[in-house]
């Protein structure tokens, strides 16, 4: 390194001004390098742990909801009734979809264990609420019994939503036309259900589900589900 000499024409050891300046200015700029590597690692290791939750939360939703679609009730009295047929609400499409869907099961499929009335016909009803705020923000689900009930019960004032999981921002739901459940050899589905007071063979539930600021599009997962019931 340079250094300064005295008058007797020593060298004297140590930096100069310039050699000082330059060092603290590569410190810096390998600190601001070491800094932006250290923050996109983090940002990614974060992505990566909500893409995680995320695929974990949608799993556990569309097993659920397979269940209780799979556990779907309806009463052999040889005519047909709306209390117990399949109910859709078309929300639009795409990930700003926001369909709702109810039908009747038995099980304790999306109720739980500990619920009373899981062994008897029960109504689910199952909607996607947006508000940020809400206590049932995200995937909503309400359960009542179908039978005995008092003439003034009203579900949408006696029952309460229960949230299944807040990271579902999107619900789209497709069902297996009755009348021709197939078209040109591919499945005619439909995006509504006329027929209130039936089951249809099928169902196409698409989940959208909730991912980090810095992506585009929510995180899609489908399933299709037969349904048992409908033969």
């Amino acid at each position: 390194m340079g250094g300064v000499r005295d008058r007797a024409g020593r060298g004297r050891g140590g930096f100069t001004l310039l050699e000082l300046v330059m060092a603290v200015m590569i410190m810096s700029i390998m600190m601001l390098l070491s800094f932006f590597c250290f923050d996109a690692v983090v940002k990614s290791w974060e992505a990566g742990i909500e893409m995680s939750e995320s695929m974990g939360q949608a799993d556990h939703v569309i097993e659920q909801l397979v269940s209780g679609l799979r556990s779907a009730y309806y009463p052999d009295t040889g005519q047909q009734l709306d209390d117990y047929g399949f109910q859709f609400t078309d929300g639009g499409e795409g990930p700003e979809a926001r369909d709702g869907i109810s039908w009747v099961k038995i099980g304790r499929a999306l109720v739980g264990e500990e619920c009373g009335f899981a062994d008897s016909p029960h109504r689910i009803n199952v909607s996607v609420d947006d508000a940020v705020r809400s206590d049932t923000r995200g995937l909503a689900i309400s359960a009542w019994r179908v039978d005995l009930q008092l003439d003034e019960f009203d579900p949408v004032e006696d029952v309460k939503p229960v949230s299944l999981s807040p990271r579902v921002v999107g619900l789209n739901c497709r069902m297996l036309d009755k009348d021709q459940p197939m078209k040109d050899d591919e499945p005619n589905w439909q995006d509504e259900w006329k027929f209130s007071n039936s089951i249809p063979k099928a169902v196409e539930i698409t989940l959208y589900m909730e991912l980090p600021k810095d992506k585009d599009e929510p995180l899609e997962v489908k399933r299709i589900v037969e349904i048992p019931m409908f033969d």
